[in-house]
């Protein structure tokens, strides 16, 4: 309870001015840095937008949501059905043909997804809806990861089952196993293989050591596969254009290494992926250029997307 330091009189939270005697009591107050409304300094909480004065990282600028929604229930489904279908767009302008982008969204509503994802909206609403009354703006980065994950997966099941035929790069089916898998229960190389599906791709590929002839195996090592012993090795893909596996690339199960032609050898931990940046001919990886084809290009992207979120959920404390 605020009192007016002339006359005493009990004032009402926010006051500016004793209604009494007018004397100005705006010093007596603070500011809230989300809705600007004015508090008691005593106040733990907004009187306005529930905002926590107390909470770790006050003083900095408050956190600006990626995906803004008003948190009215029944706006809700509304809102994010727009969210998907400007999600849609930026998936189809970087990985695909924009040109095709209203072919899509015809798609959308000519197939069976439009039933699966109104009952998927629907429980996303009441999932977003339950952390925002539970934790109010604290909430916000949480909600923002959670609907990142989940619209990640409703936009690959979207193009690869119901769009096939749009995309003018094939995906496989089996990314979408890995939606929703654990950092714990995660095969990597069976994902790796999953995602590359090398069975359609031209280049060469070797997962048999054994057999793989010495020179190849000497020059992949000699020139950018150098893995420490601990670790298990996956493949070793020959993009040389004399195939003697002096360029290339391989993945093992902690990072991945490579060479590009008349470029010098790289090696990325997945943990440690900081930028990734995706264009038909080539990747950027944490700043180093990679390229292998336009279809080999776009499955890694989605392959290193995946591994670096899974090996991230791993370096947090439980």
């Amino acid at each position: 309870m605020m009192r007016c330091t002339k006359c005493s009189t009990e004032l009402i939270p926010g006051s500016k001015f004793c209604y009494r005697c007018g004397e100005r009591v705006v010093e007596q107050a603070k500011t809230c840095p989300l809705c600007q409304s004015e508090n008691p300094l005593a106040a733990v909480f907004c009187h306005e937008c529930g905002f926590h004065f107390s909470a770790p990282g006050q003083g900095q600028a408050p956190y600006m949501p990626r995906y803004a929604l008003d948190f009215v229930p029944e706006r809700i489904g509304a809102q994010l059905k727009a969210l998907f279908f400007r999600l849609l767009w930026q998936r189809v302008q970087e990985e695909h043909n924009v040109q095709k982008h209203s072919q899509y969204v015809q798609r959308f509503y000519d197939s069976r997804f439009a039933t699966i994802f109104e009952a998927r909206t629907a429980q996303l609403a009441q999932e977003v809806m339950t952390r925002w009354e539970r934790y109010g703006q604290a909430g916000l980065p949480g909600i923002d990861q959670f609907l990142e994950d989940a619209f990640e997966g409703l936009l690959d099941y979207f193009i690869i089952e119901f769009c096939p035929d749009l995309n003018e790069i094939w995906l496989p089916s089996a990314m979408l196993r890995y939606e929703r898998i654990s950092a714990a229960g995660l095969d990597v190389g069976r994902m790796v293989f999953d995602f590359l599906d090398f069975e359609r791709e031209p280049e060469v590929c070797y997962t048999n050591f054994v057999t793989m002839p010495e020179e190849l195996m000497a020059n992949a090592c000699k020139r950018f596969l150098f893995a420490e012993k601990s670790e298990r090795l996956f493949f070793i893909c020959d993009l040389s254009l004399r195939g003697n596996c002096r360029e290339g690339f391989a993945m093992t199960d902690r990072a991945l290494y490579w060479r590009a032609p008349l470029g010098r050898a790289h090696r990325v931990v997945y943990g440690d992926i900081c930028e990734l940046h995706f264009e038909r001919e080539w990747l950027l990886i944490n700043g180093h250029f990679f390229t292998a084809n336009p279809s080999l290009n776009l499955k890694l992207y989605k392959l290193l997307r995946k591994l670096h979120r899974c090996k991230r959920q791993t370096a947090v404390p439980a």
